[in-house]
């Protein structure tokens, strides 16, 4: 259990009056969207019950980080953040101290990244929490910037990384690998109708820096009996614990995917790194709306939640094997822009559409919505222009 007894009490006697003190599974934060729409306002914190109900926390919201652009995340006791508004002369990834119940504190260490890009398009924590990679935007798109973090939450410049190996700009954050050697994004070098045409490798080296990897190769899932001609297409991807990635794939002639319905597919990482699928066209499933925001596996690596429709779809993640449907879409409320989970199966969702937040809990045999869930924000209409709307979320799990 979750909980401290206020006094002890023998196996078997009843306890009457004593008073339960829950400890958090996870904090989240929200950031609020600021006037300019380039930069966040207050970053509210909630702590999250084992039921998943939302509690917001003493001194909420907190107004250190609010003008930094893009929350990268938290290794628990540091935050990330960093700059993301081209009008100022200096852009920085910053560090802030996060206290153990949660709290944003003061600023402990900044980077100018101005020298490489004026702008960026927001950062990456690998799983160890120990090195953050920063992707820069606009003309100096396709390079990505390395730091590691002190355990005072000091940050060092590691490494900068051009261009994909096939010199195609690199225009995503990287999902890494459960090991934590390899990270994937993905390049479109011939602007075709498809979302991108193959994966990129960078691996990790031992001071924690990417270098782009010239010698990797991808096996996608195999297309019809004489459609040889045709292909699988990446598109959005996430991953699990144990070296698998979960893919949205399209199914395209040379480039043209226009004609077809996005499959998920399941891929395996390699011990150097290469990507193979053993998935087919006919085991794959089709999510129950084309258009697809965003996918992401729990910790555990077996629920694959896709962010499609009016709400989220869920399915089973089988490591190497097909990927399986569990449920319908759930939610009627609109678009969901961003999601995470902790380690007690409840899924955090933000609806930019309805400005709230969503807290869903998963189990064996369905998924059902936390206790309290939605939680009221404020308002950002898709087409609305309002400031303080909910941008995106970040989720601290807690062991």
């Amino acid at each position: 259990m979750r909980s401290v007894l206020a006094s002890v009490c023998l196996v078997t006697a009843t306890c009457t009056g004593v008073a339960l003190a829950e400890s958090p599974v996870a904090y989240v934060y929200v950031a609020e969207q600021g006037p300019n729409q380039t930069t966040t306002g207050p970053i509210s914190v909630y702590a999250a019950s084992f039921a998943g109900k939302l509690t917001e926390i003493k001194g909420s919201p907190f107004t250190q980080a609010q003008t930094t652009g893009y929350l990268i995340g938290t290794n628990g006791t540091h935050f990330l953040a960093v700059d993301a508004n081209p009008q100022t002369s200096h852009q920085y990834q910053r560090s802030y101290d996060v206290s153990s119940d949660g709290a944003i504190g003061d600023e402990v260490s900044t980077v100018d990244l101005h020298e490489w890009c004026d702008t960026d398009d927001g950062g990456k924590l690998d799983h160890t929490g120990q090195y953050v990679y920063v992707l820069d935007a606009g003309e100096c798109g396709g390079n990505m910037q390395s730091f590691s973090i002190s355990k005072t939450g000091q940050l060092s410049l590691i490494g900068n990384t051009g261009s994909s190996a096939d010199d195609a700009p690199i225009f995503a954050l990287p999902v890494i690998a459960g090991n934590d050697m390899f990270a994937y994004t993905w390049n479109n070098s011939s602007d075709t109708a498809c979302p991108n045409e193959v994966f990129s490798l960078m691996t990790r080296e031992s001071s924690g820096a990417l270098e782009n990897d010239s010698s990797f190769t991808e096996t996608d899932p195999a297309p019809p009996a004489g459609d040889q001609a045709y292909q699988y297409f990446p598109g959005l991807a996430t991953d699990d614990p144990t070296n698998h990635l979960a893919t949205v794939v399209y199914f395209g002639d040379n480039g043209d995917c226009n004609d077809t319905q996005p499959q998920l597919a399941s891929y395996t990482v390699e011990n150097n790194g290469d990507l193979v699928s053993t998935n087919t066209y006919q085991d794959m499933p089709y999510p129950a709306q084309p258009t697809i925001n965003q996918v992401i596996l729990n910790p555990a690596g077996n629920i694959l939640a896709v962010s499609t429709g009016t709400g989220i779809q869920f399915f089973h993640f089988n490591g190497a094997s097909p990927i399986t449907p569990f449920t319908g879409i759930i939610g009627t409320s609109g678009y969901i822009s961003t999601m995470s989970w902790d380690k007690d199966n409840h899924l955090y969702a933000l609806n930019a559409l309805s400005g709230r937040l969503h807290v869903y809990t998963a189990s064996s045999t369905g998924v059902v919505e936390a206790p309290g869930s939605p939680y009221n924000l404020p308002y950002c209409g898709y087409a609305h222009n309002a400031t303080n709307c909910p941008q995106t979320l970040i989720v601290r799990r807690i062991p």
